[in-house]
């Protein structure tokens, strides 16, 4: 797996908790800006430039930008941390983790919220992957939100992205990284 399809997954996530936006053939762009902590833009080609980004997206300050594949030149912004795309698994089963019905993303059938006492994690089903996200919890329960995300759309590799120590904890279970990212902001 070469990290296109968690990238493809993970626009498709931003544009369902965004509510919409536009698909070019280079980025995903939202003209208003999106709830907190997701990104203005997700880019779906290393050779997307600014422009398939900038002219399409509110670029006063708070603005951000999903870069990817790490490849970008945003004039006026900055770094706000780099990550790693990762492949999860295969995860180790752990009991208890059950879906929660009642949540605070969309009501989508794509999407899962998962817990186990005071972990928690959303899986979100793309065309040929399921994206982790927003895992929160002891890092024990990391293999047990894989296998849990993989339960909830069986049969798709499970993918997302992590930095700093988050990271670590992913690759310490077995997760392979796939490429870099980087989020901008204005």
């Amino acid at each position: 797996m070469d990290g296109r399809a968690a990238v493809a997954e993970n626009a498709a996530w931003c544009a369902l908790v965004g509510g919409g936006g536009r698909w070019g053939p280079r980025a995903w762009t939202s003209a208003s800006r999106t709830p907190a902590f997701y990104p203005d833009a997700v880019t779906l080609d290393p050779a997307a430039t600014a422009a398939d980004v900038l002219p399409f997206v509110d670029g006063s300050a708070g603005c951000s930008v999903k870069d990817s594949f790490a490849t970008l030149d945003l004039p006026g912004f900055s770094v706000l941390f780099e990550a790693t795309w990762i492949a999860c698994g295969p995860g180790v089963p752990e009991p208890g983790w059950r879906r929660v019905t009642e949540h605070a993303y969309p009501a989508d059938p794509s999407v899962a919220v998962l817990s186990r006492g005071s972990a928690e994690v959303v899986a979100h089903r793309g065309d040929d992957v399921v994206g982790l996200s927003n895992f929160v919890g002891p890092d024990e329960h990391w293999p047990g939100a894989v296998a849990a995300v993989a339960s909830a759309f069986p049969g798709l590799p499970v993918v997302g992205y992590e930095h700093g120590d988050a990271l670590r904890v992913a690759l310490d279970h077995g997760a392979q990284p796939l490429g870099p990212l980087r989020v901008w902001v204005r």
